[in-house]
């Protein structure tokens, strides 16, 4: 017995829009040895709204409180996203006032991390 239901496009799991593709990711990034820190600065009775409107972003950022009388946050992300946390950050600041500042703790020119150099650990490999 045939079924009296009209086929409804995209119903099933597998269809598609028309004309549009399937996107392909692009090759996965190193793993970063650091994570990318701004410092942010707010009067403390917006801290909960700022935890609330950065936690939209879907894990793009987190912070920690460094003071809690001053409301200073320290924000940490990966340094792959670092464009989208600021433009993030850019977002919050219209609905939050905030400040943000660079991390004042960075490492001197020319220590710095970079993905290309090589592995600091020594392989536990046996010499043959």
């Amino acid at each position: 017995m045939a079924s009296d239901h009209a086929r409804v496009p995209g119903a099933s799991g597998n269809s598609r829009p028309s004309g549009r593709k399937r996107r392909r990711p692009g090759p996965p990034l190193p793993p970063p040895r650091r994570s990318g820190h701004l410092l942010v600065r707010l009067k403390p009775v917006h801290v909960a709204m700022f935890r609330f409107l950065l936690e939209g972003y879907d894990n793009l950022a987190y912070f920690t409180v460094l003071n809690r009388h001053e409301a200073l946050l320290k924000i940490v992300f990966s340094p792959h996203r670092e464009r989208a946390a600021r433009a993030a950050l850019e977002a919050v600041r219209g609905s939050v006032p905030l400040v943000v500042e660079e991390w004042p703790f960075s490492e001197p020119a020319g220590k710095q991390c970079c993905n290309d150099l090589q592995d600091p650990l020594p392989s536990r490999r046996p010499p043959r």
